[in-house]
């Protein structure tokens, strides 16, 4: 594929899908039209050189496709109408509202994938598919799951969709607050499974974080001064910032406090920290935004300090206590249990650990082991770390427990 080609399907696909199914309303017809006309491209551009409006081009070249295929289902219906049910004679379709609220089809697509009905997970990677043209394979690849499961679950959301009619439509405006917040949620979702994969052998899944981004950004440009999606992005943003320094030349995990803070992003830490400093956002809002608006002042203490030994503890301590009492978890009080043992020392980080119940996680040992090592206590570390690498699904992290352990030897 060119690069003008691969540059407007991963502008326009979006908004070719949701041109496509707001005019035709056949989400089962309208992305296999714009492949086909994709195809096409890759076949005749090179040959006849990339069009003045490449995006014009596809999208005439898919509507012509999906015609043919209605005309050829019209014939099919007429020749064997015996054959055919009355509710399968138009084929599924998807309703489109008479716009007006908010004049953009891509937002009325991301709002349908975002539905309530749909899992938050599917919804994810419907979005990635749907809004992004990011390919079902690589979709898979991102959430560590085959290709036929990641085909499977897509088909059925899609089927979801138009079986329950979820309308590709723009929810009335009482509702598109909490609407939009699920649609930060989602993609809260997809980067939280790329910046901190679970399993898998990457320590970080840049790509994956990276397009959630892209995708938080795509829905902010409709929405600028949505306080839910400007604390998601200053969030993205600045933990996205490190990812370079978080992994080292030959793959190894990199902490926070090794990081070579010279390889962080400072573009992206800048525009997260004026984010931070937006209107929407001195204003009181939801809890849910309030939180990722917490987490964000917690990254941003991180990134202001020019040192690991100049970072604010005692801040950081400060919000986490907020953000418990906000929105209590137990990944949370872990992560302040770390802040606590920077703060007042690793005995005291271990009493706040004590109160952590994350069964099955390896998280919660790995921290005991760490804290348990800086006390001078290397027994129990090492039993802590056994424990954590038992439990670890990452491979990269499990690799790092274990030279942790090495080194207490």
């Amino acid at each position: 594929m060119s690069g003008v080609l691969a540059r407007v399907v991963r502008e326009e696909w979006g908004r070719l899908v949701a041109l496509l199914l707001a005019r035709y309303g056949r989400l089962d017809l309208v992305e296999d039209a714009i492949a086909d006309a994709v195809e096409s491209a890759v076949r005749r551009w090179p040959i006849d050189g990339a069009p003045a409006n490449p995006a014009a081009w596809l999208h005439t070249a898919a509507r012509r496709r999906l015609l043919d295929r209605l005309r050829a289902e019209a014939i099919a219906n007429r020749k064997a109408p015996q054959l055919v049910a009355s509710r399968d004679r138009d084929g599924p379709r998807v309703m489109a509202d008479p716009g007006g609220l908010i004049d953009d089809d891509v937002l009325r697509l991301v709002l349908m994938c975002a539905h309530p009905a749909i899992a938050p997970e599917t919804a994810s990677a419907l979005a990635l598919r749907l809004v992004l043209g990011v390919k079902t394979p690589e979709i898979a690849r991102l959430f560590l799951v085959s290709e036929t499961t990641m085909a499977a679950r897509l088909t059925r959301a899609k089927k979801k969709i138009v079986a329950a009619g979820i309308p590709f439509a723009i929810p009335d405006a009482a509702v598109l607050p909490q609407r939009l917040e699920l649609v930060a949620q989602t993609a809260y979702l997809a980067f939280t499974a790329g910046y901190a994969p679970g399993s898998g052998p990457d320590p970080v899944r840049v790509d994956l974080a990276g397009e959630a981004i892209r995708l938080v950004r795509v829905v902010r440009s409709f929405a600028p001064h949505d306080p839910s999606l400007t604390a998601l992005l200053a969030l993205q943003l600045l933990q996205h910032s490190r990812r370079d320094a978080r992994v080292s030349d030959d793959g190894q995990l990199v902490l926070l406090p090794e990081q070579n803070r010279a390889h962080w992003h400072r573009d992206e830490i800048d525009e997260a920290l004026g984010l931070l400093r937006s209107a929407e956002l001195a204003v009181p809002v939801s809890a849910g935004t309030a939180a990722r608006l917490l987490q964000a002042h917690i990254a941003a203490e991180h990134a202001i300090a020019p040192e690991p030994a100049q970072t604010r503890w005692d801040r950081i301590v400060a919000r986490y206590d907020e953000l418990l009492r906000l929105d209590p978890s137990p990944s949370a009080e872990l992560a302040r249990s770390v802040a606590v043992a920077e703060y007042r020392g690793a005995a005291a980080g271990l009493r706040a650990l004590e109160s952590v119940d994350l069964p099955g996680s390896h998280r919660p040992p790995a921290v005991r082991a760490e804290l348990l090592a800086r006390s001078g206590d290397a027994v129990a570390a090492r039993t802590a770390y056994a424990e954590a690498i038992r439990l670890c699904g990452n491979d990269a992290e499990r690799a790092h427990l274990r030279r942790r352990l090495a080194e207490l030897d």
